[in-house]
């Protein structure tokens, strides 16, 4: 698909993939700097503040650091993201992103220069704001740019931004190479030079056509669609497809409540909630966080597990290029069938060797069934599932809905992680397995329901997409009521025009269509 893809769409995925690395370079710094960063809260409670620098006075800086992350992500999530459906997307992602890079790596460059942790908190927290820009806008805005057939190709791409950063920080982060007091200056300021560049590399860009249709202005689409299409692209059928896109719903923005109360609209949400709730309730973020103490009670060093992860992001990089090609050429519902066996069957190797921790003790057994364990994690990234969320924003809901809706799903998906996070570690120290049971039960029933419901969007026009799920619910919707009610074709019909009439598909239209416009008499 890479070498397939229009040449300007690649740019444009070369642009952001190097945005999101120096991402990541600025979120890593906490965790594989821990001891510079605790040396300099150490510093700064006694020289700034006058308080003893305490293990639970440090820890308070600690929480207040990665707590600011969090902070940022809230407020981005309100107040930035819905610039871009006022402003553009090209406007929040180019322009925002870059000012927020700036500013936290001035931020923490200040704190390097001075050993003042107040500045690395404010930076923690500015740079917090470019998570839901990355995690939603960014990936948007790429998805409404490329051609229908290479859409999946296009949203997974970015995945090589965290391995990328993490090789590049568990390599020369460490005391021996660039991770010491005096030099680890030196990765804030590669950031803010190499935002720099990013920046003026993106200029270039032109806005999304799907955003731009959508403020009518068609000319200036078109010109978009020729970049990122290639000139030979048939321009009257994107532009039409389009336009039937946006003419999906009336009002420009609606609500999550509107999005529930409509039949279609809400499968859609239960598929994605489902794509979603079935990677979340996994060990993947615990194994994440707690990498450390869960390799040491498997019986590895802590030398060994950064070794162990390193070897271990190395060697699976390269498999990261089959997911940019089977999203697209074998579609959504094999690449989630193959993931969900994989990730479904870590969740039972992880479950047996955490009872066999608990019940027997660490060995030389333990140790090679959580390799096992983390090659399994790597291997279902490896499939490009986790762009699946992005996707089917993209491909299930009409232009009008995709930001409350992301807001909704980032906002379940931060309320579930957290509490997880918090709570592992008191469960995990009286009773190991028990933490993983319900993972069990939990991706059981959420791949079972995706099996049934989950629709193939691969290759084909947003819209083409949306009526094909409507017509498909409104098929349930009557098979239902045939089975429980008589007059099942007035009462069906009502039931679809009050709660589909927001959306504007040919089978609303039929129905919601009032016969009494239709002028009365004899026609000459």
């Amino acid at each position: 698909m890479l070498f397939n893809a229009p040449p300007n769409i690649i740019y444009m995925l070369l642009c952001f993939l190097l945005m999101d690395i120096s991402n990541t370079v600025l979120m890593l710094l906490f965790p594989t700097l821990a001891d510079i960063i605790n040396e300099m809260n150490n510093h700064t409670l006694s020289a700034h503040f006058g308080i003893e620098p305490t293990i639970a006075n440090v820890n308070v800086m600690n929480s207040m650091i990665t707590g600011a992350s969090t902070v940022g992500l809230f407020v981005s999530l309100f107040v930035l993201v819905p610039f871009a459906e006022t402003k553009g997307r090209k406007y929040t992602v180019v322009y925002f992103r870059f000012i927020i890079s700036v500013v936290s790596s001035l931020c923490i460059i200040m704190s390097a220069l001075f050993q003042a942790s107040e500045f690395f908190i404010l930076g923690s927290a500015v740079n917090g704001l470019q998570l839901p820009m990355r995690m939603f806008v960014t990936m948007l805005f790429i998805t409404e740019c490329a051609p229908d057939k290479y859409r999946g190709f296009a949203s997974t791409a970015l995945i090589f931004s965290d391995v990328i950063g993490q090789v590049i920080m568990f390599s020369i982060a460490t005391p021996n190479v660039l991770g010491r007091a005096n030099t680890w200056v030196i990765f804030p300021l590669a950031v803010l030079m190499s935002s720099t560049v990013i920046f003026f590399m993106t200029l270039r860009l032109p806005e999304s056509p799907k955003w731009l249709v959508r403020q009518n202005k068609i000319e200036e689409a078109s010109r978009a669609i020729e970049f990122y299409h290639g000139e030979n692209c048939c321009l009257n059928e994107v532009v039409s497809s389009y336009i039937k896109e946006k003419n999906l719903t009336q009002e420009d923005q609606i609500s999550l409540r509107q999005v529930w109360e409509n039949d279609t609209m809400r499968e859609a949400l239960k598929v994605l909630c489902s794509v979603s709730l079935f990677l979340v309730l996994d060990s993947g973020v615990i194994q994440g966080v707690y990498t450390v103490l869960l390799h040491k009670t498997a019986g590895f060093t802590v030398q060994e597990a950064l070794n162990v992860n390193l070897v271990l992001v190395i060697i699976f990089l390269p498999t990261r290029f089959v997911g940019t090609y089977i999203i697209d050429h074998l579609g959504r519902r094999p690449v989630m069938l193959i993931a969900g066996i994989i990730v479904y069957s870590k969740t039972w190797l992880m479950l047996s060797t955490q009872f066999i921790i608990y019940f027997v003790g660490p060995s030389v057994l333990t140790k090679w069934l959580y390799i096992g364990v983390e090659c399994l994690s790597e291997s279902s990234l490896a499939t490009g599932v986790t762009s699946l969320g992005i996707l089917f924003i993209s491909e299930l809901f009409p232009p009008s809905a995709r930001t409350c809706v992301a807001q909704a799903l980032i906002l379940v998906t931060m309320t579930i992680n957290l509490p997880i996070i918090s709570i592992f570690p008191i469960v995990y120290s009286f009773f190991g397995p028990g933490f993983f049971i319900i993972h069990v039960f939990s991706q059981f029933f959420f791949g079972a329901y995706l099996y049934r419901h989950m629709p193939e969007t691969r290759g084909r026009a947003v819209y083409d997409i949306i009526e094909s799920l409507d017509q498909e619910v409104a098929s349930r919707t009557a098979s239902f009521l045939e089975e429980t009610t008589p007059l099942v074709r007035k009462r069906s019909s009502t039931l679809a025009y009050k709660r589909n009439s927001i959306l504007n598909t040919s089978r609303t239209r039929a129905l919601t269509f009032d016969h009494n416009l239709i002028p009365s008499g004899e026609w000459n």
